[in-house]
């Protein structure tokens, strides 16, 4: 009996791995369909186990096994809940496992299905358990505390990581280590037997650092749900092995490759969709609230839109307190407001990668809803739809109404919006798949189209959304999802039917790089360990031209800027969700100050995107690879600059910028052309002629008013921004200059167009001006002058004349700039030659500064001229000295 059942364990590997070395896709490898009678346990649980009914188990958790099933085959599953403030569900990977008795001891041993030779027959031992009594047919023993290690295996695995393979030479198995535990009752049903045991588990962690770091032993308990049954594949489940071309990312389930200790079989985990089988059951907790429900229930049948059929069922009103079920995904949705993520975890066959029962943990802070969002989705507007011409009604008398229209608002719609999209994300992943974040690199959706669609969106209940990733299993944000989750009700995403249809397809013929690339965390982390990014391939990125995409999110935010914030104002004064509450203004208005500055974070991108990175010493230094170069593994290629996949990424989406001068325009310019230089001020005048700053609806639904006394209060506290934003702005923008050492553009960015352009952009910058100034130049300071107070400091448009440093732009410049030098010597020396008209041009060009300090200490210009030509003569200096 000992030796059939290790040689059942080592061959049924063999028989999964059986066809060819690389198994690509099982396409003729015999699929175990059940095990060999001789290893077969019976299917109904009590004919293997049952209660003890012998009088020495009163005091003992005794559990009674037959005979004839010592040796079957069992499957254990566990799962488990965390306690402390937040608990959570914790599931192990199954085990494939089968009893054996010898002398007063019962193991409990785990069969080795990574052994990749059938010469050394080997199984792993779980625990023993005290024997306490026998007969002619059955051993009954002692359970005691439950089980005292719990093997510690993700329940969800991925492929090899890039650039490191899976060692399968490591014998040894993580685990919990468990300090005490007991069980609190052993169920049995058809098919299971189930034991309930709370166990104190060791979590011993690391503080400190360097030389202060200490071992920090700490413990916690799990509520453990341990499961017990007949193991039995699946008959009509076909397993298949994972995308070796990396087109597809799917969890798998890792067996051995006869001979291979360093290349197992990766089987991509998936559900068994056989009409046998059944629907599955997405079994939606009663914690949900109401409004959120159709959300959840439209997240979880938007997989039937992706496989053209009906595998997914609905249950709701499922008791929070419930455990996990055979062929189901549990959603469960818990209040924690400030939790991070969203989850899922899932539990599969160990041998064939079907997945067996799932779990979604659904925190609620997944229903909040930003101002941006809202306003940019409103047509621009901070107040809700119809708000200004409405009547003002007394607060109190309206709580009951302002519930309602709440209910029904634009924020309730948003958020299920996002409650959507997480849901079908996170079944993604108990559905088998992987994160794809080249998701939206791949889409086909425009920019353009992306920002008018988000324009109507609000005006449109039936709005049909927009395909912003070909993946739901990408991140996206605001818009892009909300847009992304709308779509999900009408139709299946192009990369999540392509790799499904792949997954249940004998074939390979599914796959299509034209329909979405694919790359995963993997990806990332191994261009992170070069310190370098995916362009196309970053998490929240957006849109199919990141540059462009983040260059429009920068003018958004500027141009958005005072209704953004003055919606927040509105929100955090009159919440939604507190109908009776209105808070102090002056307090509302000092917690806003934190977002009181522009965000330009995203210039930063768009600069690393344009620019090429040197060293000082001029060698490269990148901050981008491409997709492919990340998938095929040359990092180190793309490290020195040998990336033309990303050349090609980075020419594509200049052009659709208009190139490297239509980006600078379109950051710098208003949409009539004229620079940007007054948007703070010309945005407080609308909001300060606006009817909505005295009374309007919140776009949570609440009704306002603001008193003229807190009207001058809000204008005031936008008026103390806009020095800070003129800064941030400017500095903002000037990372996207190239200095000609460290930074320079590519060459054959720039042709002659752009660089005319570039010349104009910068006469503007050179010439603009906030005001004018009176000087006194001449004999006896006897002149006039009015002069342009210009608008950017000598040291800025010296900042900027690197827009024509002919070394830094790869194109020859030196034509604009001599023509825009003349232009700046012609306004000198006409204030030169009105303090002396025996001023010589010829003399102004050579060296105009001597000539200042010539007229100021003959008192020909007073000490506001003398600071007027002292700036212009900065900037000339710089001109000239450009290469």
């Amino acid at each position: 009996m000992r030796m059939t059942n290790l040689l059942f364990v080592a061959s049924l590997g063999l028989v999964l791995s059986a066809c060819t070395n690389e198994f690509a896709a099982l396409k003729s490898a015999p699929v175990l369909s059940e095990v060999p009678e001789v290893k077969k346990a019976p299917p109904e649980i009590k004919q293997s186990f049952s209660k003890a009914s012998v009088d020495t188990c009163e005091k003992a958790s005794c559990i009674t096994i037959q005979k004839k099933s010592l040796g079957k085959i069992f499957l254990l599953i566990a799962s488990g809940k965390t306690a402390g403030s937040t608990p959570q569900w914790y599931d192990l990977k199954p085990l494939v496992v089968s009893f054996e008795k010898s002398g007063g001891k019962l193991a409990l041993l785990a069969e080795n299905y990574t052994s990749i030779y059938e010469e050394i027959k080997t199984v792993n031992l779980i625990q023993t358990f005290d024997v306490i009594s026998e007969d002619e047919n059955s051993v009954t023993f002692d359970w005691g505390g439950g089980l005292k290690t719990l093997v510690h295996q993700r329940s969800y695995d991925v492929d090899n990581v890039r650039g490191g393979q899976t060692d399968l030479t490591d014998a040894s198995l993580n685990s919990l280590a468990v300090i005490d535990s007991f069980v609190r009752g052993i169920k049995f049903d058809d098919k299971n037997i189930e034991l309930e045991q709370i166990s104190k588990i060791r979590a011993d962690g690391i503080k400190g650092d360097g030389k202060n770091i200490q071992l920090e032993t700490k413990e916690e308990t799990l509520a453990m749900n341990i499961q017990i049954r007949a193991y039995e594949p699946g008959k009509n489940f076909s397993p298949k092995a994972a995308d070796k071309t990396r087109q597809v990312g799917f969890f798998v389930t890792k067996i051995s490759k006869p001979g291979f200790s360093r290349e197992p079989i990766n089987l991509v985990t998936k559900w068994d969709l056989s009409p046998e089988k059944g629907p599955i059951v997405v079994r939606i907790s009663s914690a949900v609230p109401a409004e959120y429900v159709q959300a959840v229930s439209e997240g979880a049948l938007y997989w039937n839109k992706v496989f053209g059929q009906d595998v997914i069922t609905v249950k709701t009103g499922v008791d929070p307190q419930a455990g996990p079920e055979d062929r189901s995904i549990f959603i469960r949705w818990i209040p924690w407001l400030d939790s991070g993520a969203a989850y899922a975890i899932g539990q599969s066959d160990p041998l064939t990668g079907e997945v067996l029962r799932a779990q979604v943990f659904m925190p609620s802070v997944f229903t909040s809803v930003g101002s941006a969002d809202l306003v940019d989705l409103n047509e621009g507007s901070p107040v809700a739809y119809g708000a200004i011409a409405c009547d003002l009604k007394p607060a109190l008398e309206a709580l009951a109404e302002m519930s309602r229209e709440a209910s029904d608002s634009q924020r309730l719609r948003l958020a299920q919006d996002g409650v959507r999209s997480t849901v079908a994300h996170e079944l993604g992943h108990a559905l088998g798949l992987r994160h794809n974040f080249a998701g939206s690199f791949s889409a086909k959706a425009s920019a353009k189209d992306i920002r008018d669609s988000a324009r109507s969106y609000l005006k449109n209940p039936q709005h049909p959304g927009v395909e912003t990733s070909t993946t739901i299993m990408d991140y996206v944000s605001g818009i892009d999802n909300i847009l992304m989750s709308a779509r999900l009700k009408t139709a299946a995403l192009s990369y999540d039917k392509m790799a499904m249809d792949w997954a249940y397809a004998k074939d390979d013929k599914a796959l299509d790089s034209k329909i979405s690339l694919f790359c995963t965390d993997d990806d990332i982390s191994l261009a992170a360990s070069q310190s370098l990014q995916i362009y196309g391939c970053e998490r929240f990125d957006a849109g199919n031209n990141p540059l462009l995409r983040k260059a429009l999110d920068s003018k958004d935010d500027r141009t958005g800027f005072v209704r953004v914030l003055f919606a927040s104002i509105l929100g955090r004064r009159y919440p939604a969700a507190d109908p009776q509450v209105v808070n102090d203004l002056k307090t509302v208005l000092a917690d806003t100050m934190k977002w009181g500055q522009l965000n330009v974070a995203d210039l930063k991108f768009v600069s690393q995107a344009v620019l090429i990175n040197k060293t000082k010493e001029g060698s490269p230094a990148p901050t981008f690879m491409s997709i492919q170069a990340a998938k095929s593994g040359q990092v180190l290629q793309s490290k020195v600059g040998a990336d033309p996949e990303l050349d090609k990424a980075r020419a594509a989406s200049l052009k659709e910028a208009q190139g490297y001068a239509g980006l600078l325009n379109l950051l710098w310019r208003n949409d009539d052309g004229s620079l940007a230089l007054s948007w703070l001020e010309d945005q407080i005048n609308e909001l300060k002629n606006s009817p909505y700053l005295a009374s309007g609806k919140t776009l949570g639904g609440r009704e306002y008013q603001f008193s003229e006394s807190e009207q001058k209060l809000i204008i005031a506290f936008f008026e103390s921004l806009v020095a800070v934003n003129k800064t941030a702005l400017t500095t903002g923008l000037a990372t996207l200059l190239p200095n000609g050492t460290t930074t320079l553009l590519a060459n054959q960015i720039l042709d002659e167009a752009q660089a005319a352009q570039l010349a104009d952009l910068y006469l503007d910058l050179l010439d603009a001006q906030s005001g004018v100034v009176e000087v006194k130049v001449g004999p006896g300071l006897a002149k006039t002058l009015t002069l342009p107070v210009k608008y950017f400091s000598s040291a800025e448009r010296t900042q900027w004349a690197g827009l024509l440093r002919s070394r830094a732009m790869g194109f020859d410049l030196e034509l604009k700039r001599a023509l825009i030098l003349q232009h700046l010597t012609d306004a000198i020396t006409v204030v030169l030659k009105e303090a002396d008209p025996t001023v010589d041009p010829l003399a102004v060009a050579a060296d105009p500064a001597a000539l200042v300090e010539r007229l100021e200490n003959a008192d020909l210009i007073d000490e506001e001229a003398s600071l007027w030509l002292t700036q212009e003569i900065t900037v000339w200096k710089a001109l000239k000295g450009l290469q």
